[in-house]
């Protein structure tokens, strides 16, 4: 058999494929610098905006059904996009409700963290202030377990609805407990799971303290950080040693290659200065590495994590 017979055997099934996605608003070859926070990387295939749970589930029912890969995604703000793009569906969680019952916030996957914090607030729920200002939905917050010295997102997790990749037809409903929560992971971080909602265990407080401690939080993100530019947060998870502060040390501040760099801000972030590929950063994270195992022997582990 040809080629050209094989192109015009499958040609019916990938129409009827492609109809299925874009009868599901699929939109085909996006940049996905405009889905991460780096503003780096190729196109997708496909890129999907879930409006719902139904809307998600279906969408990635349809790409297992289709052997098409799939990942689902928040903000992008803990991504690295690969230059080459993705060949697969991005499916994007932009369902966000809340909903506020007592002491308890449930949330959408696709809500978005610091919008929850101050909803919060408004209602006099603190405890989770010290996480305003971090770039997430509380689903990619959930995944990665994000937190600050002093705070991370799982003490305050009652339970998180959630699918298996396996079976997208079941819904679970797993506790705190069971989300096997640790440093900047989760059990969800496997991909093995679609997180769909979220429920918060909040205490009551003053708003005025409450508003006032979300304040201090994000001055001293802007203080600290380079949110001048974008970027994909911390890059390295702290282990044996605080990466930020040995890169500091090595005199890695301001290591550049092509618009990657080091921050001369915050060693613990790369930026992009305006058209820095993920080659760059890449290789970037690449020397950083080398030269912290050389000369301290320490191997540092990626905490942003890389589509390819």
């Amino acid at each position: 058999i040809t080629i050209w017979k094989m192109l015009f055997l499958i040609a019916p099934l990938l129409r009827f494929l492609m109809n299925k996605l874009l009868n599901l608003g699929a939109k085909t070859n996006v940049s996905l610098k405009d889905y991460c926070t780096f503003n780096i990387g190729g196109n997708a295939k496909y890129l999907i905006e879930a409006k719902n749970k139904i809307h998600l589930l279906i969408a990635c029912k349809i790409c297992k059904l289709h052997n098409i890969r799939y990942k689902v995604i928040g903000m992008g703000a803990n991504l690295l996009f690969d230059d080459v793009g993705f060949n697969g569906a991005i499916i994007v969680s932009k369902f966000n409700k809340i909903l506020i019952n007592g002491t308890y916030i449930i949330a959408d996957a696709g809500a978005n963290l610091t919008a929850i914090i101050s909803t919060a607030s408004q209602n006099g729920l603190g405890g989770m202030e010290a996480l305003a200002g971090i770039p997430a939905t509380i689903g990619g917050a959930v995944v990665n377990n994000v937190s600050t010295h002093s705070t991370c997102i799982a003490d305050f997790v009652e339970y998180v609805e959630c699918y298996k990749t396996t079976n997208l037809n079941k819904k679970i409903v797993l506790n705190r407990k069971d989300c096997l929560f640790g440093y900047r992971t989760s059990l969800f971080s496997s991909g093995s799971y679609v997180i769909t909602k979220v429920c918060f265990k909040f205490f009551k407080s003053q708003p005025t303290a409450i508003k006032q401690k979300i304040l201090s939080a994000i001055q001293e993100k802007q203080s600290k950080q380079p949110l001048n530019y974008p970027s994909a947060g911390s890059v390295f998870k702290r282990g044996n040693i605080i990466a930020s502060k040995v890169i500091d040390e090595l005199g890695l501040k301001g290591l550049q290659i092509g618009d990657a760099q080091v921050s001369t801000k915050h060693a613990g972030f790369i930026v992009n200065l305006g058209s820095a590929t993920s080659k760059d950063v890449k290789a970037l994270i690449s020397l950083i590495k080398e030269k912290v195992l050389s000369n301290l022997g320490e191997t540092l582990e990626n905490e942003i994590e890389i589509v390819e």
